[in-house]
């Protein structure tokens, strides 16, 4: 699909909502966050699509040596003038530019959706590469299990080509080799942990997204696992 250069950029403005806006909602993090930074002295970060580069930024604050990764030139060099460490090209490609096992987390928000089954899988082994033996794979995306995000939000994107189902996904991570996963349904309504069968979560509840952590690695607690509060 052809589009201006600065499309993607305006419509992450209109649609997404300010900086500040999802500087607060990735505060659902900061347990992942603490825990790096609790098992791993030198915490680091690849942000795979990192658009404007807000979680780069927060993970920056918290002592992260984060590096992201953006397709469209304008957001890539958007955020290269904020002082971020952006590389600006196709993930695929640049993540065989990487050190084996070099990074604590690597994290593609909103991304995946865009991607076709064979990118997403080359994705997800390029990352456990690159993972460090007790590093952390986040994965947002857009919840199907969602009827407002299945009949109508996704499709305002129009670069968005692939609606994720989370068991696929979960069951295509383990396929390609990590050993401990645990997804979670996010930025829902009251009723989100209420009864998955009842139409009145359906309507009211169901969260809009949902987030996949991964872990090649054996050893990660499984206590954390079960107890992240997002």
């Amino acid at each position: 699909m052809s589009m201006d250069s600065d499309f993607y950029i305006d419509f992450e403005n209109n649609f997404r909502g300010s900086r500040e806006q999802i500087i607060d909602v990735l505060s659902n993090y900061d347990g992942l966050i603490d825990y790096i930074l609790n098992i791993d002295n030198n915490p680091s970060l690849l942000d795979i699509g990192s658009g404007r580069g807000e979680w780069i930024q927060k993970c920056n604050a918290k002592g992260f040596k984060s590096i992201g990764i953006d397709l469209d030139p304008k957001m890539a060099n958007d955020s290269s003038n904020l002082g971020l460490n952006i590389k600006q090209g196709d993930a695929l490609s640049l993540l065989d530019t990487f050190t084996e096992n070099s990074f604590s987390i690597v994290s593609a928000f909103h991304l995946i959706e865009h991607m076709n089954h064979d990118n997403i899988k080359d994705l997800l082994v390029k990352s456990k590469r690159i993972l460090k033996s007790d590093g952390l794979l986040i994965l947002e995306t857009p919840s199907i299990d969602s009827l407002l995000v299945a009949t109508k939000s996704f499709h305002i994107d129009p670069t968005h080509i692939n609606p994720i189902h989370p068991d696929l996904l979960a069951f295509m991570i383990t396929r390609n080799g990590f050993n401990k996963l645990k997804y979670y349904f996010i930025n829902g309504g009251p009723l989100q942990n209420s009864d998955s069968d009842k139409l009145t979560r359906v309507f009211n509840g169901v969260a809009q997204d949902f987030v996949v952590i991964a872990s090649k690695s054996n050893l990660i607690d499984n206590v954390f696992l079960e107890n992240i509060n997002l």
